[in-house]
């Protein structure tokens, strides 16, 4: 299989079930990649980990800028979690792995979740994310939801949504290009 097969980032429509994971949330996307067959074994906490340890200095650079810029605002600074990339963990398992942050200007998700080729196409519904043991590809669907709250969090959506969109792309195109990735 040629390497280019598995360089494309997509941005698909989020599921109800992406929705399900903060009830009133206003925004909600979602990116997702082919998986290598070496990544399909993997399970999806092992997948994130990666994808959050492969993140470019750019990103933390942007992180911490963030921290520094919302501290007189008295919101929450990612580097305070002592999580991946600041998110902390709501929920693990094999297929999906949620984390997320509940503060005084907005809530989010970040659903990151591996399921078979037919199921992204198919499944819209509540729980079911494909059958990782399917035969054929396998896909990595990362997915943020955000509940605003006030003006603040209104604003804040917009000031960084186009930083947002090109980190989650990049941080999907990482885990392809990771060190150490065998094909």
């Amino acid at each position: 299989m040629p390497a280019s097969r598995f360089q494309h980032t997509e941005e698909i429509a989020p599921a109800p079930r992406h929705w399900a994971l903060l009830p009133g949330a206003g925004f909600a996307d979602s990116f997702r990649i082919r998986l290598t067959p070496q990544l399909a074994q993997l399970n999806t906490t092992e997948i994130t980990a990666r994808m959050m340890a492969a993140q470019p200095a750019w990103i933390s650079a942007l992180l911490t800028l963030r921290d520094r810029l919302v501290a007189p605002l008295g919101l929450k600074r990612a580097s305070d979690n002592g999580a991946p990339a600041g998110f902390p963990l709501l929920m693990a398992e094999p297929r999906r792995v949620v984390m997320g942050l509940d503060d005084s200007h907005l809530d989010f998700r970040l659903c990151v979740e591996k399921s078979s080729g037919h199921a992204v196409e198919a499944t819209s519904d509540a729980n079911d994310v494909g059958n990782v043991d399917d035969v054929g590809d396998q896909w990595l669907t990362v997915t943020t939801v955000v509940r605003t709250k006030r003006w603040l969090g209104e604003f804040y959506l917009a000031a960084i949504m186009p930083f947002h969109r090109c980190v989650a792309r990049t941080l999907l195109q990482g885990l392809l290009r990771a060190p150490g990735r065998a094909d």
